[in-house]
């Protein structure tokens, strides 16, 4: 994985939570997604996800930092003295992460997209009745 928690910083306070990725290596961000899920045991979680929060396509340096705060706001970012870039993403949640689940764990999912088109049926054929 590219891409590491740091830390979850002012848990509990909507205004200020936010969840610290760094950028362990060269990647696109829209490869990741968070979701909040209940912990069963520690690095164990539900697979019931909720709250998906999918990053949108960004070319992510070594060293690089992505803050997603849990409130809403306007996405921006910051360079850094040490020229590394800070991105910073809202979720638009109105409830602290803490008051979601009874265990509450952030979980950070990696992925290589592939997909499938649905196929549209086809239209039924028309059923002719013969007059008599």
């Amino acid at each position: 994985m590219s891409i590491d928690f740091d830390s979850i910083k002012d848990s509990g306070n909507i205004e200020k939570e936010r969840i610290i990725l760094k950028v362990t290596q060269a990647c696109d961000l829209g490869k990741y997604m968070l979701a909040i899920s209940k912990e069963i045991t520690e690095q164990t979680f539900s697979s019931n996800l909720q709250n998906l929060y999918w990053f949108p396509d960004k070319e992510l340096k070594l060293g690089d930092l992505v803050v997603l705060y849990t409130k809403k706001g306007e996405k921006g970012n910051t360079i850094n003295e040490d020229g590394s870039t800070t991105y910073f993403y809202y979720w638009g949640l109105s409830t602290s992460l803490s008051k979601l689940e009874e265990k509450p764990c952030v979980v950070l999912l990696e992925s290589t997209w592939k997909s499938l088109t649905v196929p549209q049926p086809e239209p039924p054929s028309e059923i002719k009745s013969e007059s008599k």
